[in-house]
C-alpha cells in the first residue's frame, strides 16, 4: 500500500483531511484530493491512481456514481484501480443505483482507520495481479490479455471471479462466442452465479438465438430478481422477439427496483414509444433527461425521443421547445443537429406548416449527406415518415432502400423499414423494395466471394470498394473487403497502405457492429503484419 498513488474525493474538507490522515498512517505518501466532480475528473485525466476513495453525495453536480461511470467511460481507470465508494445514505434507491456501477467496495459512514485499512489490504491483494492484463487491453492486444487471464486462473488467484469476468467480457468483445459459451458453461457447471448465467444469455442473444436467451435471462430474474442487468437483456430479447408489451413490463419493474439509472429509463421510454404507450414514453423520457443531466452518457437521443413523442401526442409546439433545448445542449454534435432538423420537419408538418417542414427536411438532407457512418435508424425512419407526409415518395423510398442495403441481415431494422412502408399505405411496395435491395446486396457479396476464391483479389477489392460507395455501413461487405486485402497481402507481401486501409475498415465495423465475430481474427493478422520482422 505504501507505493499506492491515491485520490480522495469528498465535498467536506474535514472528511478529506481525515481520510488523508488515515492513509498517511498506513504509510501512503502520495495522496491527492478533490472537493467536487470537476476537480476529481481533471485529476483522474492527468494521473493514474491505484486507489480512489470517493464519497457518493458531493452536493450539486455529479455524484460519486457518475464520476465512477465517467472515469470508466473515458478510460481514466482500469482493471487494477481500486474504487471504494463512501456513503452515509442507506436508502435502497441509492444503494441499487451505486451497486449497478460496480465499485470495488462500499464503506458506510462513520469510517474507522482499521475498517479502511482492512478493506484496502484485501483489495490490493486481488487487484495487483490485474495490471498486466490492463496493459494488454490498453494496447488492444486482446489475445495476450485473454492468455494472461488464463495464466492467473490456473494459479488459483484470489481474484478468480474478477479474472473470470474480465476474460468473459474480452471473449464477447472480440466476438469469440463459442469460447465464451464454453467458458460460461464451465463456470456454471460448478456454481450457479447470476453474472455467468447472464453472460451465457448474452452469447445466445448475440448469436440471435433469442428463445434460448429469453429462457436464460428469465431464469436469472426468477432466482435473483435484484440482478437487473438480466432485466435489461431480457427486455432487449423480448423486443427482438417482437413482444414489446412484455419488454416494457420487464423494464418498468426494473425501474421500480432501481429508479436512478438513466440508460434504463431511456430504454423504457424507447420501448414504450414503439409499443404505442405514449404517456409512459413521455414521462420516461422526461425522467431520463433529468437523471442523465450530469451523466457522461447524456445524449441527444433522449431529447429527440421526447420531441418525437410530443409530436405524436399532437403537441408539436412543445416538441419544438424540446428540440431547441437539444440544439443548445448539443451544439457541437452533428447527429443531434440531424435529429433536430428531422423531427422539426415532423412537428411543422403536424402544425400545418408544410413550407417550414420542407425547409427543415432540406437541412436534414444536407446534414445526412455530411454524416460519416452509422446514422441512428430511428432518425432515418423519422426522415422517411416526414418525406412521405410531404408527398416526397421517391426520396423516402431511396432513404429506406439505403437503410436496407446497409442492414440487410438486421431483422430489427428490416422490420422498422417494413412498418414505415405499412404506415404510409405502401406495404406491398415496401416488401418488394426490401426483397430486391437485399437480393442486390447478396448478389454483390457473392460476386466478391467468388473473385476471392478464384484468387482474383485485386479485381475483388476494386469491385467491393465500388459497391461500398452505395452501402458504406454494411459490415458484411466491409469485412469481406478486409478479408480480400489480407488475402492479397498473403500473396504479394506486406503493404503498409493496405494495412492502414484494412485497419480503418475494422474501426468502422467496431462502430457499426461491435460484436462482429471476424474483427479480432483480422485485427490480429494485421497487427502481425504491422510488427517488425
Amino acid at each position: 500500500m505504501k507505493q499506492s498513488k491515491t485520490l480522495v474525493i469528498d465535498d467536506f474538507q474535514s472528511m478529506r483531511s481525515m481520510l488523508k490522515g488515515f492513509l498517511k498512517d498506513m504509510g501512503v505518501t502520495e495522496t491527492d484530493s478533490a472537493a467536487n466532480a470537476r476537480e476529481a475528473l481533471a485529476l483522474l485525466a492527468a494521473n493514474r491512481y491505484d486507489i480512489v476513495i470517493c464519497d457518493y453525495n458531493l452536493g450539486q453536480g455529479k455524484n460519486g456514481q457518475q464520476i465512477l461511470e465517467e472515469a470508466r467511460y473515458r478510460n481514466y481507470i482500469g482493471y487494477s484501480t481500486i474504487w471504494v465508494m463512501v456513503t452515509a445514505e442507506k436508502t435502497m434507491d441509492m444503494f441499487m443505483g451505486a451497486a449497478e456501477t460496480k465499485p470495488d467496495d462500499y464503506l458506510l459512514k462513520p469510517i474507522t482507520e482499521g475498517m479502511l485499512e482492512s478493506r484496502l489490504n484485501k483489495l490490493i491483494e486481488k487487484k495487483q495481479l490485474l495490471e498486466p492484463i490492463e496493459i494488454a487491453v490498453k494496447s488492444k492486444d486482446y489475445t495476450r490479455a485473454i492468455a494472461l487471464c488464463d495464466g492467473q486462473l490456473k494459479q488459483h488467484s484470489p481474484s478468480t471471479q474478477e479474472l473470470q469476468r474480465i476474460k468473459s467480457d474480452l471473449l464477447i468483445a472480440v466476438g469469440d462466442f463459442p469460447a465464451a459459451e464454453a467458458f460460461f458453461k464451465n463456470i456454471l457447471a460448478t456454481r450457479n452465479i447470476p453474472w455467468a448465467k447472464t453472460g451465457l444469455g448474452k452469447v445466445y442473444f448475440l448469436n440471435k438465438d433469442f428463445s434460448r436467451a429469453k429462457e436464460i435471462f428469465q431464469g436469472v430474474l426468477d432466482e435473483s430478481k435484484m440482478y437487473l442487468e438480466a432485466a435489461d437483456w431480457l427486455s432487449k430479447t423480448l423486443d427482438a422477439l417482437g413482444d414489446l408489451e412484455q419488454a416494457q413490463s420487464v423494464l418498468a419493474k426494473a425501474m421500480e427496483l432501481s429508479p436512478n439509472v438513466a440508460a434504463r429509463q431511456q430504454n423504457l421510454a424507447d420501448v414504450a414509444y414503439k409499443n404505442g404507450a405514449l404517456d409512459l414514453a413521455h414521462s420516461s423520457y422526461e425522467k431520463a433527461i433529468k437523471l442523465g443531466e450530469h451523466s457522461v452518457h447524456k445524449n441527444s437521443n433522449t431529447y429527440a425521443g421526447l420531441a418525437r413523442v410530443l409530436t405524436a401526442k399532437d403537441d408539436p409546439k412543445e416538441a419544438l421547445i424540446v428540440l431547441e433545448r437539444s440544439r443548445v445542449e448539443f451544439k457541437d454534435d452533428p447527429e443531434a443537429a440531424l435529429q433536430t432538423a428531422v423531427i422539426e420537419g415532423l412537428a411543422y408538418q403536424k402544425m400545418g406548416q408544410p413550407e417550414k417542414a420542407s425547409a427543415a427536411l432540406a437541412m436534414a438532407e444536407d446534414l445526412m449527406r455530411s454524416q460519416p457512418v452509422n446514422i441512428n435508424p430511428a432518425t432515418t425512419v423519422d426522415m422517411a415518415n416526414a418525406l412521405f407526409e410531404l408527398g416526397q415518395k421517391d426520396k423516402a423510398c431511396g432513404l429506406l432502400e439505403h437503410m436496407v442495403k446497409n442492414n440487410h441481415e438486421n431483422a430489427g431494422i428490416i422490420k422498422m423499414v417494413a412498418a414505415t412502408f405499412e404506415n404510409a399505405g405502401m406495404g406491398e411496395e415496401g416488401s418488394e423494395l426490401i426483397k430486391k435491395s437485399s437480393e442486390e446486396v447478396i448478389n454483390i457479396n457473392n460476386r466478391g466471394v467468388i473473385l476471392a476464391k478464384e484468387g482474383k483479389y485485386e479485381e475483388g477489392i476494386k469491385f467491393i470498394r465500388q459497391a461500398l460507395g452505395n452501402m458504406p455501413n454494411n459490415d458484411l461487405m466491409i469485412m469481406n473487403l478486409c478479408g480480400m486485402i489480407i488475402g492479397l497481402m498473403s500473396e504479394n507481401g506486406k503493404d503498409n497502405q493496405l494495412i492502414l486501409e484494412a485497419k480503418e475498415l475494422l474501426d468502422r465495423v467496431r462502430v457499426i457492429n461491435p460484436a462482429n465475430q471476424k474483427y479480432n481474427a483480422y485485427m490480429n493478422i494485421l497487427n502481425q503484419l504491422s510488427s517488425p520482422a
